[in-house]
């Protein structure tokens, strides 16, 4: 838009064009004035001026006034004014556009805009002073300086800036817009209105039997609602130029006022100014109401998509009726199509069963006391999928602070709960392959019992912690008595199975708290804790006959040699098997099939 008002105000045709309808539209106001001194009832090149001047580059101004200054003269002359009349009369006229130009870019910085009350009232008020400005200026030229002439001068000039100015810019809004076009529907209905207007003007100011003149007013108020600040502006302008010829030519319910014409054309002239008041205002707040509308349609689809995007949707519910709203987002979170949302009691229904009484319970104590609250829970849709949501709400407040419902926040966390599930499978296989791995670090594979490092690792262990005055520890190391015969005779496998078997008998004569590992080859290590060395020799002597007496198919009998020994102070791991393993030998030496305690 501002590149297409840069190029009109650059061309040199720009200020031809202004020239040309500020001289036509003069001519025409002068010929048909009906004043005393030559005043017409509107000064349409005012409004002409002015909003061309406010529409134009800043840098262009002076070339398009320059112009309309030129076809002031002319017209002046024409019409029978004297050349230093003329000359006033043309200044006192740029002087108002120049001064009215100034305040509203002064305050806008741009083009006046008349969609929101203040920019009407700011354009009201600056072309009310430079009317001023340009009525004291003529009438200081005018060869008969009194309060009349200034009065008349400064309605016309006012008139033609408040009708006019508003119909150009919404013209040249229409015309130079790239982004908005006049549809077929638009200028039908705007030629509806020109009609309406057209008609019920002429009835008013063409017959002299009923005074009529708030037919007029009806109809700029319809020409308002239908056509926007455009069609009211439009029918504001009809009725001007059709009351204005009535007046030119006599007739209408003004002369039927009994007074002189320069009074009914003040009449005329505050009959217009009544009509732009009561309705162009009427008109901007029909218009901001619009484009609130649209920022608010605009807003709306913006948070529908916002909310699409990240999964969240809003609701409300109603402490009175408890009715529901929902947005777009919920009911596709729902499954549901767009419409109506549920009664309450049937939007809980929607929720899983195991979750149900909990939602419920929620909502009516948030509905009572009105605190905020938040909870996570399952919903299932009707093609029986489930979806997990988080909710949160508090009570919600009118203008005047009084509480009418509920307000809460929807978030579909279906995705975030599964990759939780999924991280917890994952940590809870991955902790059960680290529990395998060092299960199997510490295990014997042939009897999975511990193996020599886990053995050493626990006797360290339970010594660090062992404190002096407790019970001792006891170790019993034992092998299997001439188990290399059993291996040569039998062959390997036979050893390994005669292995598992006496790990086997061993083990089942332990109590819970005792450790027993195959130390390597077919020696063994078993670990008392808190045993001293009488309940040693009990359990070792235990853990003998119950191997001699085991007995397999296929499987030689064998018997073991078992060496035990209890912790000392500031026995170590290695001492304390040093120990045990030297009983053992000595087990051996006299005769196997025994046990030695350790000296």
């Amino acid at each position: 838009m501002r590149q297409t008002f840069a190029r009109l105000g650059d061309s040199p045709l720009g200020p031809a064009v202004l020239g040309i309808a500020y001289f036509a539209s003069a001519l025409l106001s002068l010929v048909m004035t009906r004043g005393a001194h030559g005043i017409a009832a509107i000064w349409p090149p005012s409004g002409i001026l002015l909003a061309t001047l406010l529409v134009v580059p800043r840098h262009a101004v002076w070339r398009f006034a320059m112009a309309a200054i030129i076809a002031s003269f002319a017209a002046n002359l024409l019409a029978g004014s004297g050349f230093c009349v003329s000359i006033g009369f043309t200044a006192a006229n740029g002087l108002e556009a120049m001064v009215a130009t100034l305040l509203l870019r002064r305050r806008s910085g741009a083009r006046v805009s008349f969609i929101n009350p203040s920019g009407l009232s700011a354009f009201f008020v600056a072309s009310l002073i430079a009317s001023l400005v340009s009525a004291l200026a003529a009438t200081c030229i005018s060869p008969r300086l009194n309060g009349e002439f200034l009065l008349s001068w400064f309605s016309t000039v006012w008139l033609g800036m408040l009708l006019v100015t508003p119909l150009l810019l919404a013209a040249f809004e229409l015309s130079l817009s790239t982004r908005r076009r006049v549809s077929g529907r638009d200028a039908i209905n705007l030629s509806g209105i020109v009609l309406l207007t057209v008609i019920a003007a002429s009835f008013t100011f063409y017959q002299t039997q009923y005074p009529m003149l708030f037919v007029p007013m009806m109809v700029i108020v319809i020409a308002v609602l239908r056509g926007g600040m455009l069609g009211g502006i439009i029918s504001m302008m009809v009725v001007a130029v059709l009351g204005s010829l009535a007046l030119f030519w006599g007739s209408g319910p003004i002369f039927l006022i009994r007074a002189s014409s320069d009074t009914r054309l003040l009449f005329f002239q505050f009959y217009l100014l009544s009509l732009f008041v009561s309705s162009l205002p009427m008109a901007t707040l029909l218009a901001a109401r619009d484009r609130l509308r649209v920022n608010l349609s605009e807003r709306i689809r913006l948070l529908d998509q916002a909310e699409a995007a990240a999964h969240i949707g809003h609701w409300r519910v109603n402490s009175i009726d408890q009715t529901i709203f929902w947005s777009p987002e919920v009911f596709r979170m729902h499954g549901l199509p767009e419409g109506k949302p549920p009664a309450l009691e049937q939007a809980i229904d929607l929720y899983h069963q195991d979750d149900r009484q909990g939602v419920s319970e929620v909502i009516a104590l948030a509905l009572a006391e009105g605190q905020p609250f938040a909870f996570e829970a399952r919903i299932v849709r009707p093609d029986g999928s489930v979806r997990y949501v988080a909710t949160q709400g508090e009570r919600d407040y009118s203008s005047t602070d009084d509480a009418i419902g509920l307000f809460g926040l929807i978030r579909d966390v279906t995705e975030q709960i599964e990759a939780q599930q999924v991280l917890k499978e994952s940590r809870d296989a991955a902790n059960r392959s680290a529990a395998a791995a060092m299960l199997l670090a510490s295990t014997d594979v042939l009897t999975g019992l511990a193996n020599r490092r886990r053995i050493i690792e626990y006797l360290d262990d339970t010594l660090t912690g062992n404190e002096t005055g407790k019970a001792a520890l006891s170790v019993i190391l034992f092998d299997i008595d001439h188990f290399k015969a059993v291996n040569d005779r039998y062959g390997h496998d036979i050893g390994d199975d005669v292995i598992k078997r006496v790990a086997s008998s061993a083990n089942g004569c332990l109590r819970n708290t005792d450790l027993i590992g195959r130390y390597g080859g077919e020696e063994f290590v078993i670990i008392l804790p808190k045993t001293d060395r009488e309940v040693a020799l009990q359990i070792a002597e235990r853990v003998r006959a119950s191997i001699e007496a085991s007995w397999d198919d296929g499987q030689p009998k064998v018997t073991v040699s078992l060496g035990i020994a209890s912790t000392r102070d500031g026995d170590t791991c290695d001492v304390i098997l040093k120990r045990a393993d030297i009983a053992l030998y000595e087990a051996k030496h006299a005769g196997r099939n025994r046990l030695r305690l350790a000296s």
